[in-house]
């Protein structure tokens, strides 16, 4: 083929019409988008807009064009001066006005090409050798440039073309090819060709088969073309049509039965389904014709028949005239109710349905109608039959699944059957009529869903499921290398917010600038890089995303006119809003910028009602079982966090459960993780759920009053005092040490004495001063800042703490003391014991210093293993627990004697002057 081509003209590049030089320039520019002016101007440093004609020659070299000498020479002609200079401005502004005029593009691109003699001589040559080449190796042209062309578009791109040809052995030589795509460039944009028409020109599939078909006899039997088709399903008799093939139609005659079925499938496949109308509507009038609203139904991978397109054009259809306008946004907005609905924003009170199985059930079965009698009957046989295969102690599914080689869930009504017979489970044919018609449900009665039929009558033995549930332990078990493992990220977002969100508490924690890592990879600065170097930039800001994440970034931020590129910079401004907002100067000063949102939730199920009350209903049965066995079950937990975050994962949670023999089914641990999981990383706020299950101990006093020990404030609580409040913070700091002027300076550069109050409570956490919610609003309200509500007055506070240790203006008054301030008792009045209370103690203190002296146990050793942090404090339950490890037990009321002896501000058990006390009942039996 080659040589016939050479033979037809050497010097194909070298006759160009001279008057076509400029019209391949502007084509072969915006192909590449090449910046001409740039070549030029390193010849002309001062700018004037005239070189040389060598130099001229040189730039033009550069462009990377094949000129001939005749060629360029003709453009030196027409922009040459007087004076032997070459004027490149004007040329330059003749090959970029298509940047800058659509109109003057679409006359480049869509004028018809102009070839002279030689070169039609030598495409028709080459168009005629390609096509006995496809005639003589049976070629079908078409199929593969299909496998490129994805929206049915007829045209791919010039790449695409010259791979296509170069797989089927047609690829001419790249002279002749610039010829061959010249010849089919008719849309106006240079880096596609119209592929369909060239298959019309070179592609003989009608020669080919003209023998074939010749040889083939006319069948003179007319077949009716709903032969295949039942209409008629009551009192169908399924087992006449076993070696048939006939299929059921839909019994969809009603607009709401289209759209269900449409619905079905757009939730199932998640279609956004108005984004493909409007690559068909630039204008955006919400209106496409009716050949395109068909189309685009194909597209989508919707299966429509023809009779429920005219359904949906009877009603979404706005004139009468053939291939009208259709209003697809009616449509779409019809469909998208399955997600929401339009104005929710103004009805707060409306309520969007649920998606469950039943939504996309239209679109996944055709389940054939049944009577009231035949479904009592039909539970009837699958109750037999559930109990038949029990009694043989047979799996049905394995057997099943070697007729699904593909794993499609469905086998031949034949193959159903054969299997039944094989087991000796063949029913009557009544029972089998009304088992077909429950399982048949896939639009045709020659394929059965074995699987919901499986799902019924197929259980495997308690036997069977402890030795598979033992197998399947160990069969992804992996040895663990000292080296990292790679793995998937497979982490879904619920939407894009979501994903925001994530994305920039990342940044607002490692406090990353993303932009820095994706600037390098715009050298133009044109706010866009490629797909591939948005991920790579991601990857190396250690910011790593599973593909359904990157995907979301892709929808939202992807480039419409240029395909496989992004919106860096938009992206950008997006995650750092988490900083600051962008053109925040050109906002008014009174205007509210908004606080950026960094919670996500990532799939996480909102808590229901019934969680709720399972929930409660464990918390009550752990509070009785922890008073019963005594139990303190948070020692258990701590072996777990070994970091004290007061939180351990779900399986260790479980674990330490079934550790103390309470065991959880999965309903209730699933309803106690979803009220006690952490936001940030799921785990299991072990705290809280054992604040919330331990029983209080409450201690009678005196005047009828009861105190609650055990961490659990009273039921009523008295109204906390400022002062009061300021005094235990002044014992806080006298204990501790701290100078409160080196914690707050730091927060205040200019000294002013002033502070917000989210960084004041923020130095409290840094002391360690462990206040209430209640305790820090009454102390901000004491020192609140009157004309500015959001500030505090620090320096009072300090002045007024610090009076334990000195008192301002000493250094005037050199004769002046300060006070000295005196720790106040942590006793409460009420916690003085009765008489009778301190001859009770007295009889306990005496029977157990006889039994700690006779057996030699040592108490305090056990109470300072489970005092972690040296205080010589314990809770009350630790302390009888260790009392009934040493076989010391104690009745309540000796218990609520001795805790109301020993306790420290009404919360923990003081061991250390309970075993000092000890000792010296201990002396009496010496």
């Amino acid at each position: 083929m080659a040589t016939a081509l050479v033979s037809a003209g050497q010097s194909i590049i070298g006759t160009y019409v001279q008057q076509d030089i400029e019209t391949r320039l502007q084509q072969e520019v915006y192909k590449k988008q090449i910046r001409v002016r740039e070549f030029f101007t390193d010849f002309d440093r001062l700018r004037k807009g005239w070189v040389t004609e060598d130099k001229f020659r040189s730039a033009l070299s550069m462009i990377n064009f094949h000129f001939t000498r005749e060629e360029i020479e003709e453009i030196i002609r027409r922009y040459k001066l007087n004076d032997g200079l070459v004027q490149y401005t004007t040329f330059c502004n003749k090959l970029e006005e298509q940047f800058l005029n659509s109109e003057a593009k679409a006359q480049v691109f869509q004028a018809p090409q102009i070839f002279n003699k030689d070169e039609e001589e030598t495409v028709k040559r080459l168009m005629l050798a390609i096509k006995r080449k496809i005639a003589t190796k049976r070629i079908f042209l078409k199929q593969p440039f299909q496998d490129f062309d994805r929206t049915a578009c007829s045209h791919i791109t010039i790449d695409q073309f010259s791979r296509v040809l170069n797989q089927l052995g047609l690829l001419p030589k790249d002279q002749y090819l610039q010829l061959l795509i010249r010849q089919y460039i008719d849309n106006g944009n240079p880096k596609e060709v119209n592929y369909v028409k060239f298959c019309d020109d070179v592609d003989n599939v009608q020669e080919m088969l003209s023998g074939v078909i010749t040889g083939i006899k006319h069948n003179p039997k007319e077949v009716h073309p709903d032969d295949d088709f039942i209409e008629d399903k009551e009192g169908l008799d399924l087992i006449s049509t076993l070696f048939t093939s006939k299929k059921l139609t839909d019994n969809i005659n009603t607009l709401e039965q289209v759209l269900k079925k449409i619905q079905g499938d757009v939730v199932m496949k998640r279609i956004r389904i108005r984004e493909f109308y409007k690559d068909f509507d630039p204008l955006r009038k919400g209106l496409v014709t009716e050949s395109q609203f068909a189309r685009i139904l194909h597209i989508q991978n919707i299966p429509v028949t023809e009779k429920e397109i005219s359904i949906l054009l009877n009603h979404y259809k706005i004139d009468s005239i053939p291939n009208g306008q259709v209003d697809y946004n009616q449509f779409c907005e019809d469909v998208d109710k399955i997600f929401t609905i339009k104005g929710i924003d103004k009805s707060p009170q409306a309520q969007v349905p649920q998606i469950d199985d039943s939504t996309t059930l239209p679109a996944r079965r055709r389940y054939l109608q049944m009577t009231e009698q035949e479904a009592i009957q039909l539970d009837e046989l699958l109750m037999k039959y559930k109990q038949a295969i029990q009694n043989k102690r047979v799996l049905l599914k394995p057997v099943f699944e070697d007729f699904d080689k593909t794993k499609q869930g469905y086998i031949t009504t034949n193959q159903f059957l054969r299997i039944l017979n094989q087991f000796n489970l063949f029913p009557d044919p009544v029972s089998l009529n009304l088992l077909l018609k429950r399982f048949v449900d896939k639009a045709n009665l020659n394929e059965v869903n074995y699987y919901d039929f499986c799902r019924i009558v197929d259980q495997s033995d308690e036997g069977v499921a402890i030795s598979r549930s033992h197998a399947d332990a160990f069969k992804n078990y992996v040895k663990s290398d000292n080296v990292s493992q790679a793995f998937i990220r497979n982490d879904q977002p619920n939407d894009f917010e979501d994903l925001m969100a994530k994305l920039r508490r990342i940044v607002k924690e490692q406090r990353q600038r993303i932009a820095e890592f994706l600037r390098d990879f715009d050298k133009l600065r044109s706010g866009t890089i490629t797909v591939t170097q948005l991920r790579k930039g991601l990857s190396m800001a250690k910011i790593l995303l599973s593909d359904a994440e990157f995907q979301l970034i892709l929808q939202n931020f992807g480039c419409k006119d240029k395909p496989n590129f992004v919106y860096w910079k938009d992206f950008t401004d997006q995650v750092d809003q988490v900083f600051t907002t962008k053109n925040l100067e050109k906002v008014s000063p009174s205007e509210e910028v908004p606080m950026m949102s960094t919670q996500y939730n990532y799939g996480r199920v909102s808590i229901t009602e019934r969680d709720r009350q399972v929930a409660e209903v464990v918390k009550k049965k752990f509070q009785y079982f922890c008073k019963a066995t005594r139990l303190d079950i948070k020692q258990f937990f701590q072996d777990w966090d070994k970091l004290g975050r007061n939180k351990v994962s779900p399986k260790q949670f479980r674990q330490t459960l079934a550790t103390v023999n309470f065991i959880l089914s999965d309903e209730e641990f699933q309803a106690v993780v979803k009220i006690y999981a952490a936001e940030d990383d799921g785990d299991i706020r072990y705290v809280q759920f054992i604040n919330d299950t331990q029983p209080p101990l409450e201690i009678q006093t005196e005047s009828g009053a009861s105190q609650a020990y055990v961490g659990v404030k009273p039921k009523e609580k008295e109204k906390l005092q400022p002062s009061v409040l300021l005094e235990q913070i002044k014992v806080a700091v006298k204990i501790k040490r701290l100078r409160l002027g080196d914690y707050f300076k730091d927060f205040d550069p200019l000294r002013k004495g002033l502070m917000p109050t989210n960084k004041f409570r923020g130095v409290l956490s840094q002391m360690k001063i462990d206040l209430d919610q209640e305790s820090l609003d009454l102390l901000e309200t004491m020192y609140v800042v009157p004309e500015d509500p959001i500030r505090v007055n620090y320096a009072k506070f300090i002045e007024d703490v610090e009076i334990v240790f000195t008192k301002s203006g000493l250094d005037k008054d050199p004769l002046m003391k300060p006070p000295v301030h005196v720790i106040p008792t942590f006793l409460d009045p009420r916690d003085a014991l009765t008489q009778e209370e301190e001859e009770a103690l007295h009889t306990i203190m005496l029977r157990l210093g006889e039994v700690v002296k006779k057996h030699r146990i040592l108490l305090k050793p056990h109470f300072q293993d489970k005092d972690k942090t040296k205080s010589g404090k314990i809770t009350f339950t630790r302390f009888r627990s260790i009392m009934d490890f040493h076989k010391l037990p104690l009745t309540d009321d000796q218990f609520r004697v001795i805790c109301k002896r020993f306790a420290y501000q009404g919360i923990e058990f003081n061991y250390v002057e309970f075993d000092e006390i000890l000792k010296k009942y201990e002396n009496f039996y010496q």
